[in-house]
């Protein structure tokens, strides 16, 4: 039985900034719905809390579950504590998404109640591009300090490698923290044919941390190498208005389209007929937008930084470039390297077999892993036996008896290791221990002489691949 399965009847809550009607969704919103949404399916009781936009009703149904809304983009946070603390008894888990500012849920939920925490990336940088003084100091406080102290002790959940290590090092946070990276919706690809000339795709939320001026700002060189050169830029948000000023004055509007908010259908439209895509990110959280394109068969360049630096494969499924590096020098080697149609058909079939490796099934199973785990432990009021610890073990054996392991595996090993099967051989991820822990919790049920081997970053977020044939 799945962790999805165990969930049937429970009652949780998510708990996001925005609901996936919001007209500034993005990437966030999407792991949220996309997450819940499986809970659901799988007979969660799910209801999901959000601010309220102009037009939307402040309650109402969506793909099985209930959306919940009140508050605007700053009282979402006491509106959702507000529905918190009259619904006490309400709830058996709540997830809380962190989107730099948090909503503090341990503060309004009794004690019974499993918390579980998700973020994206860390936002003390950020908050300086969006905010003055003292809302900028105000944030950075909320989001280390105040957050840190709130959570203590509780599971974390962040969606790539790079948010782990920034929520180490820039918040100081010691719980255990768990890896559920995001997900592809495995679609069938529009039937788009790829241009015949250069031709770049961005697909983002315009707002400053997004760095879309640098793209603007290369086209002029990019055009002296490759006259015939197009970029298509859908999205919308504050950056929009100077984005077209920054084109004119540079003179490069013949060469770019700003198509505004988008269709999911025009989105791949977009992605499946350009050459590249380009995330001039200062950060993200995981590079969602890379994965989507990839899935499309087209490669992205990105700036190596956090989250980024996870989603891309340098010379794989895209180009990681120096955070010194001109940006237009970058492009530029991408479109030479594109430049025969074969070239391009090769890079396509590595981006699509790469994308193909992340699921949304497979992230809402790991998701549901740690919130049974949490409600576990918080049901027999004790700590987990061990102790938060970064490091995975990818570990492989064979049986005497398969049936017999496998059911000693889904017995003894938690909810958040990962194991999977191919006749007699077996194949683990252990999270949270070092290779002598590992050896002792598998003697504990009689695996004699596993090959037990650190995980990498990639093992991490594809589940340390299948088991040997």
């Amino acid at each position: 039985m799945t962790a999805l399965d165990q969930l049937a009847h429970a009652d949780v809550l998510f708990l996001n900034w925005r609901d996936p009607s919001h007209p500034q969704a993005g990437g966030a919103e999407a792991y949220c719905f996309e997450i819940a949404r499986r809970f659901s399916d799988a007979g969660a009781h799910l209801t999901l809390f959000s601010a309220r936009h102009p037009g939307s009703a402040p309650s109402s149904r969506w793909q099985g579950m209930r959306i919940v809304r009140g508050g605007g983009t700053f009282g979402v946070y006491p509106a959702a504590a507000r529905h918190l603390l009259s619904h006490r008894h309400a709830y058996d888990a709540v997830v809380d998404f962190q989107n730099g500012i948090p909503f503090f849920s341990p503060l309004f939920t009794p004690r019974w109640t499993a918390g579980i925490c998700v973020i994206h990336h860390v936002h003390q940088d950020q908050f300086d591009l969006r905010f003055q003084w003292p809302l900028n100091v105000a944030g950075r406080l909320m989001e280390k300090q105040l957050s840190r102290r709130v959570y203590r002790g509780r599971p974390m959940v962040v969606v790539s490698p790079s948010t782990r290590e920034c929520t180490r090092r820039e918040l100081g946070f010691e719980n255990p923290i768990y890896i559920v990276p995001n997900g592809s919706p495995h679609l069938a690809p529009p039937p788009i044919t790829r241009s015949a000339t250069p031709s770049l795709a961005v697909v983002s939320r315009l707002v400053p941390q997004k760095r879309v001026d640098l793209l603007i700002g290369a086209l002029p060189e990019l055009l002296r190498r490759h006259p015939d050169i197009r970029l298509d830029v859908g999205g919308a948000g504050e950056e929009l208005g100077a984005l077209r000023e920054l084109a004119a004055r540079l003179g490069v509007t013949r060469a770019v389209t700003f198509h505004g908010r988008v269709s999911e259908e025009h989105k791949q439209e977009l992605l499946a007929r350009a050459w590249l895509t380009v995330v001039p990110s200062v950060a993200e959280g995981w590079g969602l937008a890379v994965i989507e394109a990839n899935e499309l068969g087209t490669p992205a360049v990105a700036y190596d930084v956090p989250g980024l630096r996870d989603a891309v494969r340098h010379g794989l499924n895209g180009w990681l470039l120096p955070t010194e590096a001109p940006l237009a020098q970058g492009i530029g080697e991408a479109l030479d390297e594109l430049s025969e149609p074969a070239a391009r058909e090769r890079k396509a079939a590595r981006c699509r077999a790469w994308a193909d490796r992340f699921s949304w099934d497979r992230s809402a199973e790991k998701l549901a892993g740690v919130v049974l785990e949490e409600m576990r432990r918080v049901r027999r009021h004790r700590r987990s036996r061990r102790r938060p610890s970064d490091l995975t073990v990818v570990g492989s054996f064979r049986a005497v008896d398969a049936d017999a392991m496998e059911r000693a595996l889904a017995r003894s090993l938690r909810q958040t290791d990962t194991w999977s099967r191919q006749g007699d051989a077996f194949r683990l991820l252990l999270h949270g221990c070092d290779e002598v822990r590992a050896l002792d919790a598998l003697s504990r049920i009689d695996v004699n002489e596993p090959e037990l081997t650190l995980a990498s970053r990639q093992d991490v977020l594809v589940d340390g691949g299948e088991a040997p044939a």
